[in-house]
């Protein structure tokens, strides 16, 4: 991604975020996607509490939301809209009549930017400024 110009998950490079993603999958809201042959095709975490990224982005919120932080797809299964079917199989499977899921990506990452507009997520505002600047998308339910 560094070779594109995208700086999606430079944060990661270091044993405190490594520890993070570690604590994520101890607690449950890291996921998997296998294909038939058992390999890893992608992975993400949707989980239907705020941590303290979601409320650096929305804000501390005591709404029905879920967010999802991670979605990542393996280099092998690029272009075989796995991304697009992984919200999708959020969107059938949530448990919520009302409510809202909540995502955040780099703001100038064109691809991803443009990947959830046509998901169907509303583009919600900017949080912060320049490098550190991120998108914040909804989809209301």
């Amino acid at each position: 991604m560094r070779g594109k110009g995208i700086s999606q998950w430079e944060h990661l490079h270091n044993e405190v975020e490594v520890g993070e993603v570690l604590e994520d999958i101890q607690d449950g809201i890291t996921y998997v996607v296998e294909n038939l042959e058992g390999d890893l095709v992608a992975t993400f975490n949707f989980t239907g509490v705020q941590n303290a990224w979601d409320v650096a982005m929305w804000g501390k919120r005591d709404d029905n939301a879920y967010y999802i932080h991670r979605l990542a797809v393996h280099k092998a299964h690029h272009n075989k809209q796995i991304g697009r079917k992984v919200l999708v199989w959020m969107d059938e499977n949530i448990q919520l009549k009302e409510g809202f899921l909540r995502l955040d990506c780099i703001a100038n990452n064109s691809f991803l930017n443009k990947f959830y507009d046509k998901a169907g997520y509303t583009f919600s505002g900017h949080v912060g400024e320049g490098e550190d600047a991120f998108s914040i998308y909804e989809k209301a339910f």
